[in-house]
């Protein structure tokens, strides 16, 4: 009893690692597992709809030819209309701060400008633009702004280009001659004859009042649903016989069961390694290895550690449900054989995690020693694991690394323990054979530690300096 009161004690004083590894990186990694979840149950609306960028246009051409209307009325269906004054002060502001994406600016002479090139045929007068620094909005916004322009110009040249009879006789007579114009079909099938071949038109007297006409036009098609019409969801059942899909709940449960696995590997290797090095320093050593039960306070110690490992898997199932439930989720739709399945996954990488601890404290390890290998290695199995980023994203030579810790093997087995990987069912043996390697390492990490130990018990000089203690009679 007094072997599991000394435990608990050293645990105890030793609280702050338990506060900063455990609980406040349990939130941490909570969190991050939040956002995940709280979308994979969201309904899914029907149609789907972008956000809306934030836009200024600026004017100072005086709404000639319409431009600066119809490009507001063009963009306000998707995208939200800031005012801004025309000062410098104002402009830079919105830029600095962020409050628009983007900022157009119609300069002086720009509607009779774009007038002269419809009439040349030369290329269209750009706008002014300043886009925000923060996102690619703005640069979504400008390719909204060229899109009207373009529409602009085509309906200013598509309603006043004049081609004579004679030519265009000619030319129908030319291209058609030999049959190979399926007529019928052409204005459906653009390949149905070449568009250099088209005979060329004329525009003679075109004004402003067409340019207004042809913005009008260009903004009304923005609001023409027939023209524009929604992206519609197509919402899709997973089929049992393909077990090529899995609830969302289920697979947010699993991954957010997997974030334990760098909490705890910080936790308990540091913590048992600090317990090992308590009762293997100086005189409570000593006492200790003079003991005829010194086997049997090894073992209780361990059991200790153990049983404190348990009960954070405990409670990191019990957090990880109820943060399913908070984001919407339907508990009882979890696979019960799975959850299972997964709790026993967690304490087995728990029991590995405190196999790592036994050896870091039969290496003799300092507390700093102990928490930089702690913080290294689990770092190494948290970015090797699949958590980080998709396997599908590392290289190969990264893979290859990953299946060499047991953080990977770990997010594996909880992947076949809720038939994330192929099936929709538990994968049994799959999972029984990844959640074995990471026993093994476990066992590696006991075998190393013992070996370790042996060593610096048979040579003692190693381990302390030797003292000489004076005791008065």
């Amino acid at each position: 009893m007094n072997t599991y009161k000394a435990t608990v004690r050293v645990l105890l004083a030793h609280r702050t690692y338990i506060i900063v590894y455990l609980i406040l990186m349990g939130i941490m990694m909570f969190s991050l597992s939040w956002s995940q979840l709280a979308a994979s149950v969201q309904p899914v609306a029907d149609t789907y709809e972008p956000n809306k960028v934030n836009i200024a246009v600026i004017d100072r051409d005086g709404n000639r030819g319409g431009m600066a209307e119809g490009l507001r009325d063009y963009l306000s269906e998707s995208a939200t209309m800031i005012e801004l004054d025309d000062t410098a002060e104002s402009l830079q502001q919105a830029v600095a701060s962020n409050w628009v994406d983007l900022i157009v600016i119609i300069p002086r002479g720009y509607a009779n400008e774009f007038l002269d090139a419809a009439q040349s045929g030369k290329d269209m007068p750009t706008l002014e633009t300043v886009t925000s620094y923060t996102s690619g909005a703005g640069t979504i916004g400008n390719m909204n702004v060229n899109g009207f322009l373009s529409l602009t110009r085509i309906a200013l040249i598509g309603e006043h280009v004049n081609i004579g009879k004679e030519t265009l006789a000619s030319w129908m007579a030319s291209v058609g001659a030999d049959g190979s114009v399926d007529w019928s079909n052409a204005t459906n099938d653009a390949s149905a004859f070449s568009v250099d071949t088209l005979p060329e038109g004329t525009l003679d007297g075109l004004t402003i009042k067409d340019v207004q006409d042809a913005a009008a036009k260009a903004a009304d098609t923005a609001h023409d649903s027939d023209v524009n019409r929604s992206v519609v969801v197509e919402k899709t059942t997973p089929d049992a016989k393909a077990g090529s899909e899995t609830h969302p709940v289920t697979s947010g449960f699993g991954d957010t069961m997997k974030t334990a696995l760098y909490p705890l590997f910080l936790t308990l290797s540091v913590c048992v390694s600090l317990v090992a090095r308590v009762f293997g320093a100086g005189e409570l050593r000593r006492r200790l290895m003079a003991s005829p039960v010194v086997a049997k306070s090894g073992l209780k110690r361990m059991l200790v550690l153990c049983g404190f490992a348990l009960l954070i898997c405990v409670g990191y199932l019990a957090g990880a449900l109820i943060l399913t439930a908070a984001a919407g989720g339907q508990i009882a739709s979890l696979p019960i054989g799975g959850v299972i399945m997964v709790f026993l996954s967690v304490a087995i990488f728990s029991f590995m995690c405190v196999a790592c601890g036994f050896m870091l404290g039969e290496f003799g390890a300092s507390d700093m020693a102990a928490n930089a290998f702690a913080n290294v290695f689990g770092l190494l199995i948290l970015f090797t694991s699949g958590i980080a980023f998709p396997m599908s994203m590392m290289p190969d030579g990264m893979v290859a690394l990953a299946k060499l810790t047991p953080g990977w093997w770990y997010c594996t087995s909880i992947d076949n323990a809720l038939g994330v990987v192929a099936t929709t069912d538990a994968n049994w043996m799959q999972w029984t054979a990844d959640i074995g390697i990471v026993a093994l390492f476990a066992v590696a990490f006991i075998c190393i530690g013992l070996a370790a130990g042996k060593f610096r018990r048979s040579r003692p000089t190693l381990a302390a300096p030797a003292t000489t203690e004076l005791a008065e009679a």
